[in-house]
């Protein structure tokens, strides 16, 4: 995936023209009468600015380019309105939607000239009130004064975000590039939820209707077996009669993720590569006040925070005499979590911590749990509150299921891809139970604006009395690192090198760079004897390093140096060095590799070490990118890292064509 990433950045860079030409474009035709409804330029603008952020696009130019598109649209929209006026109406689409033209009218009657500046921000209205003011017959100069001034604000309000974007996105892709996917999807999860939930609960009344109507009809033209089932179950006089159809596409969407999952857990490709690169990362950046963070956020999952939700709705239920809804969800929670056992049984795979002994973990019980109940309670509140608190319930609700995953993944309770299915399966019933309470109320609910209060206060008291009498206690760290593997230094160097891998894996396990060196040595000990041969420990991230990635006249070596990660583990010791030219540096990273060497007296752990030549670009401003040199060998970065290591050279050997010293310091 990164090097496709790269490709597409390269190929970019080399035709800058073409990319400009697009931003322009882009601009125009958003700002345009009619078309700009349909044109993504904002979008495009964000992913202009993401280009940025990696180098690949200079900022002066694209500002430049999206301003004048910018402005030349706006212009062409007035120039259109001031030409034809009253006759735009019989013109399409305005002829066939005339309330496009009102909405401009009642926007700019409202705002007067700075409705060209308010309007460029808002998608319906942006390629409509320039009409509109040429229409009515605004002042040129007054319009392109206004129209200059929006163009002004809307491009580095776009573009600039997503600079930061692919600043952020190139840092952490130093790191690892499928870290930043695995961060992405976090973030995009939460996003997607608040704007699916948004969506839906805006359209799902007309939906419905739509297919009731369509599907009865359907009924009624076959008068078999199915028709009249079709017919009793699907009658268009029932509000909600798309209810089964939207179930069935949750049902099969859902199927399909938890059987593909289940396909990649049984076969071992790809997503368990993924499953153990996360957890390492995880348990690699653990900490004492992290451990007491998600232990604290793992209790809004906790059996007692969920059963006592799930008493909290059964009385609210039983309350309304929805004895059916009540009764189906907690059929739907009971069968679920057999179904669950049953399958973990089957599938026998336990778990990342291995002092669960003898837990299975796919698919994860505890997501799923956590799935139905704040799933199935977002739905009954969303139902009888307002729109906007319906969505602010519905993207809380998927924020709480995220934490709860996070917290499970973070202390080794189960794999990423054994939450995945878990939650695809809770979210079938989750499905089914909804949309079966619809069918059979359809009529809207009693409005309870207090219930979201109640709901917070009950997680609330919950959660405080699990942390103040009941914290969680997390597992040691001792217990996820074993010690490493003993040897001594002949089988060190006859055999066990072997058992190293050749290249740095990233988190999903695709080679990077070559390890070219394997180390036996203590750190303070690696530490001291690069410091002596010139090397310099890397600059670690901080405010003032990130603010040098700006500067105008910086030197390689002043860039912060990322520990990048070797199949989810961070790298324990990262040097530096100038390179030939003020733009180039040379690093190098180690990584523990799981072995000891002894010699009777003492342990010495072996480390693993990887070259990279990194070389400054400066083709955009303001952001100085370093760039692995990807055209140097495995043979000549071998002998770069080797030079000036002041270690004590052991053998030099092969790792299938690359070649690898064996080194160790002199006083080991």
């Amino acid at each position: 995936m990164e090097h496709a990433y790269i490709h597409l950045l390269h190929q970019l860079a080399g035709h800058p023209g073409w990319t400009l030409t697009v931003i322009f474009l882009a601009a125009f035709l958003e700002s345009l009468a009619v078309i700009g409804t349909f044109v993504p330029g904002s979008t495009a603008m964000f992913l202009a600015g993401a280009l940025i952020g990696t180098g690949s696009l200079s900022l002066g130019w694209a500002l430049v380019w999206a301003i004048a598109g910018a402005i030349a649209g706006d212009g062409m929209s007035f120039w259109i309105g001031s030409r034809y006026k009253d006759r735009i109406v019989q013109f399409w689409p305005f002829s066939k939607h005339p309330e496009v033209l009102e909405a401009g009218h009642r926007f700019f009657r409202k705002h007067g000239a700075k409705s060209v500046v308010l309007a460029r921000f808002i998608g319906p209205l942006r390629a409509i009130v320039p009409v509109v003011a040429g229409m009515l017959g605004m002042p040129p100069l007054r319009f392109y004064a206004m129209n200059v001034l929006s163009a002004l604000i809307w491009a580095p309000a776009h573009i600039l975000p997503g600079m930061i974007f692919g600043a952020s996105v190139l840092l952490a892709g130093a790191v690892s590039f499928r870290l930043v996917v695995i961060i992405a999807l976090l973030v995009g999860i939460v996003w997607l939820s608040f704007r699916a939930a948004r969506f839906l609960l805006s359209h799902a009344n007309a939906w419905s209707s739509a297919a009731g109507q369509q599907l009865g009809s359907w009924a009624c033209r076959h008068p078999g077996p199915f028709g009249r089932f079709a017919r009793k179950m699907l009658d268009p006089n029932t509000p909600d009669a798309g209810s089964l159809l939207l179930t069935s596409l949750a049902v099969l969407v859902s199927g399909a993720l938890f059987f593909g999952v289940l396909d990649d857990v049984a076969s071992g490709d790809p997503l368990t590569r993924v499953d153990a690169s996360v957890y390492h990362f995880l348990q690699s950046v653990r900490t004492p006040w992290s451990d007491t963070v998600l232990a604290g956020l793992s209790t809004l999952g906790s059996s007692l925070t969920l059963g006592v939700l799930v008493v909290t709705v059964t009385v609210w239920m039983l309350l309304e005499r929805r004895w059916r809804t009540v009764g189906y969800w907690l059929a739907a929670v009971l069968f679920s979590q057999l179904l669950i056992y049953v399958l973990q049984f089957a599938m026998r795979r336990a778990p990342p911590n291995t002092s669960m002994i003898g837990a299975y973990v796919f698919p994860s019980n505890h997501v799923a749990a956590t799935v139905i109940v704040y799933g199935f309670l977002a739905f009954l509140l969303a139902r009888r509150v307002g729109r906007l608190e319906g969505v602010l319930v519905a993207t809380a609700s998927a924020i709480v299921v995220i934490l709860v995953a996070l917290a499970g993944l973070y202390f080794g309770r189960y794999w990423v891809s054994d939450a995945i299915g878990g939650a695809a399966l809770a979210y079938i019933w989750v499905a089914i139970v909804s949309l079966t309470a619809m069918w059979r109320h359809p009529e809207t609910p009693p409005e309870r604006a207090f219930m979201p209060v109640v709901v917070l206060v009950v997680v609330l008291v919950s959660v405080g009395v699990q942390v103040g009498f009941n914290m969680p206690t997390p597992p040691p760290d001792s217990a996820l690192r074993p010690p490493p593997v003993l040897v001594s230094q002949s089988q060190w160097t006859l055999s066990v090198w072997k058992r190293l891998p050749c290249y740095r894996s990233d988190m999903g396990g695709d080679r990077q760079e070559p390890l070219t060196l394997q180390w036996v040595s203590n750190l303070d000990s690696i530490r001291g004897q690069l410091r002596a041969q010139g090397w310099v420990e890397g600059t670690d991230v901080s405010a003032h390093s990130l603010l040098s990635l700006a500067s105008p006249n910086v030197a390689a070596v002043s860039l912060p140096v990322l520990p990048k990660l070797n199949n989810g583990v961070p790298s324990s010791v990262v040097f530096m060095r100038p390179g030939d030219t003020r733009d180039e540096r040379d690093v190098l990273r180690f990584w523990p590799s799981g072995y000891a060497v002894g010699n009777g007296t003492s342990v010495t752990p072996l480390w693993v070490g990887a070259f990279a030549h990194e070389r400054l670009s400066r083709a955009s401003w303001p952001i100085n990118i370093l760039r692995v040199d990807r055209e140097m060998t495995s043979f000549d970065a071998h002998e770069k890292s080797s030079a000036g290591l002041g270690a004590e050279l052991v053998a030099r050997v092969s790792c299938r064509g690359v070649p690898v010293s064996l080194l160790a310091s002199p006083t080991e």
